[in-house]
């Protein structure tokens, strides 16, 4: 547990970027479009880093020296910020790229350093640590709306994160033949996963303009957020014991559970009718889904998978944001069509029900989890 300290610190600089920035470049712009290129930038730039931080991963040892590596480039990619317009369009971008070697890096340091028995137990805590530096982000930004808090949380993190690292190394684990072998085996899961993650961005990007069209104050954005990442503390310590060995159900359940909150939006919207303060049971709900949905995927698709980790993990995070990258590129193309958005989403989460639901009944071939 040690080795987590620095999450909540580090994923409360991240979690505040990603949402103050959106909301403040549209506050001021008022662009839909500019509000998609910017979030597109970020997601651009997290999957080419998902991907090759991911491999670079795989052939070193060293876990301390990227964890330190990792704020020190956040705290001075979060100075740019506050430069200028496109300063801090660079700097969003910079930060997408920077913040895509934490995912890799801790589920490398979780797999590396306990049992298989305790991966679940411990990857709840990694879960609960991880959200309660969401929690810290959302509700900040409630408060405080300046490029100077991520800096300074960044900073902040680059001493703890040597402490609770120290001593801590991993292994080269690289072996080309089985990493194309294992990919290919997980093709469908991928399919899945792309549409899964193509729907979610699909209804989180146009939840910062439902919101204005709503009628609703901007503070309620950032609390809709800290509200569901409170709610998520509880729903992770449920799923960590819910889905042992049922993990298909789950799954479905999230997908499903998904696409019907962006179909009935879709639906009330295509009537007129404003949804007010609803917007925030609406979100919440949405999102509860995904620690059932992560919990049951992510153990499910890595139950047997020993070589290559960081490399597959880094190309499932790859895969997640280039479906965020066509999710905020849509909402850009459609405009103010938002009720056609939700009804994109619905449409993918189906199509991610399908897909899944095909590469299950084949069953993952135990050669291709090697």
């Amino acid at each position: 547990m040690r080795r987590f300290i620095s999450q909540p610190l580090l994923v409360a600089g991240i979690t505040y970027i990603g949402i103050w920035y959106p909301v403040t470049l549209y506050s001021t712009t008022n662009s839909i479009f500019l509000l998609g290129l910017a979030t597109t930038l970020y997601n651009l730039a997290n999957a080419a880093g998902s991907y090759l931080w991911g491999i670079i991963l795989d052939r070193s040892e060293r876990r301390l020296e990227f964890g330190v590596m990792l704020p020190i480039a956040l705290t001075l990619s979060s100075f740019l910020l506050g430069r200028g317009f496109y300063e801090g369009l660079i700097a969003y971008g910079l930060i997408g790229f920077i913040s895509a070697m934490n995912s890799p890096l801790y589920s490398l340091i979780l797999l590396e350093n306990y049992s298989f028995e305790r991966v679940p137990k411990m990857n709840s805590i990694l879960s609960q640590f991880t959200l309660v530096g969401n929690i810290v982000g959302s509700i900040s930004a409630v408060f405080e709306s300046s490029w100077l808090f991520p800096f300074i949380l960044c900073f902040l993190s680059v001493p703890v994160s040597f402490v609770s690292l120290l001593g801590t190394r991993g292994k080269i684990n690289v072996d080309k033949i089985t990493r194309l072998k294992s990919l290919r085996g997980l093709l469908g899961a991928l399919s899945s996963f792309a549409a899964f993650n193509f729907g979610a961005e699909l209804f989180f990007t146009t939840f910062v303009p439902l919101n204005y069209i709503s009628g609703n104050p901007r503070y309620l954005i950032y609390v809709s957020y800290t509200i569901l990442y409170v709610l998520d503390e509880g729903v992770y310590y449920l799923a960590s014991k819910l889905t042992s060995g049922k993990e298909s159900f789950f799954m479905y359940l999230s997908i499903m559970g998904r696409a019907l909150v962006v179909l009935s939006v879709s639906i009330i919207l295509r009537t007129g009718t404003r949804l007010g303060q609803s917007t925030v049971p609406m979100f919440v709900l949405f999102g509860s889904f995904y620690p059932l949905y992560g919990n049951s995927f992510f153990s499910f698709m890595f139950k047997n998978i020993r070589k290559n980790r960081g490399a597959i993990i880094g190309v499932f995070n790859a895969v997640e944001d280039m479906a965020n990258i066509a999710g905020s590129s849509t909402v850009s193309f459609l405009g103010n069509n938002i009720n056609l958005d939700y009804l994109v989403a619905f449409y993918s989460f189906a199509f991610s029900a399908l897909s899944l639901y095909s590469f299950i009944s084949k069953k993952l071939p135990a050669s291709s989890a090697e």
